[in-house]
């Protein structure tokens, strides 16, 4: 009997033992577990971090880019402003009030229209008033640029010479011209001599 009860007492002990290492083996693996779900932890804080600095860094470059883009942007249109203020600069002041200027033809009384004046000659200008320093008086000429537009002239000498100009000689391609004088008078050139036109 007290074999039995002795060996009932040692499998008592060992199932105890085999309890506690369990236990113990538990405890470990928790304790394990733990650590182990720390240090993952520990490297998804280091990782997320690390992209964050990564995206800080990505969108420092981004607005850095965006500022040289806007400074470079303002410099050229400095830039262009400058050329254009030294281009406006470079070009000669226009006349407001030319002493030369230019007209078609005469009107059907002879009369030239002051507000039809022409700064420039062309192909469609017949007559070059030089104003005096009143700008009331002025002196003129017939002139032409081509042989094609005296050979027009000519045609329809009516229109475009004989009412402000005289001619001698037979036309031809070539002329001398005399000077006519004109003066102002309410907006319109009268002439007071007509121009004298000598073909050669």
């Amino acid at each position: 009997m007290e074999i039995v009860f002795s060996l009932f007492l040692f499998a008592l002990a060992i199932g105890y033992v085999e309890y506690r290492l369990k236990s113990l083996r538990k405890d470990t693996d928790k304790e394990q577990s733990g650590a182990f779900d720390f240090f993952a932890t520990k490297e998804e804080l280091k990782k997320a971090v690390n992209d964050l600095k990564t995206q800080a860094d990505a969108d420092r470059l981004a607005a850095d880019e965006r500022m040289a883009s806007i400074e470079q942007k303002a410099f050229y249109a400095e830039e262009k402003k400058k050329k254009e203020v030294e281009k406006k600069a470079s070009q000669p002041v226009e006349d407001p009030d030319p002493a030369v200027v230019f007209f078609r033809w005469p009107a059907d009384d002879g009369t030239f229209d002051d507000a039809q004046r022409q700064r420039v000659q062309t192909e469609d200008t017949y007559y070059m008033f030089h104003l005096d320093d009143t700008r009331k008086k002025a002196s003129f000429t017939f002139v032409t640029m081509s042989e094609t537009q005296l050979s027009k002239a000519n045609n329809s000498s009516k229109k475009y010479i004989e009412r402000a100009c005289n001619f001698v000689n037979a036309k031809s391609t070539k002329y001398d011209c005399t000077p006519g004088t004109a003066h102002l008078d309410r907006g319109k050139w009268v002439i007071d001599q007509k121009a004298r036109i000598e073909y050669k």
